[in-house]
């Protein structure tokens, strides 16, 4: 077990949450300022950097590509949390589909960004970000739904609200969302894709 460090010497926490092949490391740590601020970090051969923020106080990095693509959240000057691509030393803001928060959580190898954001109307739908532009994915019926992970075919799974009021793990593929099911009365949750397909999650 290696110690990755903090990003400054006042730092008390540091979390990494998703590795790629070349062993690039992403994640957040505390700066040690007031409040608990914490930034997201790309870890490198030793070197914990920086990613910096939206021009707000914080930010957290969730996932990272095979070519250094970075993903995750950051707040905004005007104190919104929206989702972010981080490449090259360039923090880019992806917008929201009209409401004041989204959040990235996982990238493919083709640059194809899911997570979720809030409507203009207040609900959380999840999303898909291709080529800088943000695509609605729906729901299964109810008003929340989020995506966690993505395939490196495009095909995306999560979970949502059923009209019945459940949550129910989905996937997603050109343009469909499919429920995966649960057990009657009881809810599901998918959090990964294989590239062949296969889908693991929990039922509670």
């Amino acid at each position: 077990m290696t110690d990755l460090g903090m990003l400054t010497s006042a730092g008390e926490r540091s979390e990494a949450l998703a590795i790629n092949p070349a062993g690039q490391v992403v994640g957040n740590a505390s700066i040690g300022s007031a409040g608990g601020v914490s930034h997201a970090f790309l870890w490198e051969k030793g070197v914990m950097t920086d990613l910096g923020t939206l021009g707000g106080c914080c930010s957290q990095a969730t996932d990272i590509s095979p070519q250094a693509q970075v993903v995750g959240l950051g707040a905004t000057v005007a104190g919104e949390t929206h989702a972010f691509l981080w490449e090259k030393g360039v923090m880019t803001d992806l917008g929201t589909l009209g409401g004041p928060r989204s959040e990235a959580a996982a990238i493919n190898p083709a640059g194809q960004i899911v997570g979720n954001s809030q409507t203009a109307s207040g609900e959380t739908h999840a999303v898909l970000w291709e080529n800088g532009v943000i695509r609605d994915l729906g729901t299964l019926g109810g008003n929340l739904s989020a995506s966690t992970e993505i395939s490196p075919a495009g095909e995306v799974v999560g979970y949502s609200h059923t009209a019945g009021g459940e949550f129910h793990a989905f996937l997603w593929a050109k343009g469909v969302m499919t429920d995966l099911g649960a057990v009657p009365g009881l809810i599901s949750f998918a959090h990964g894709i294989s590239p062949s397909g296969q889908i693991v999650g929990r039922a509670v």
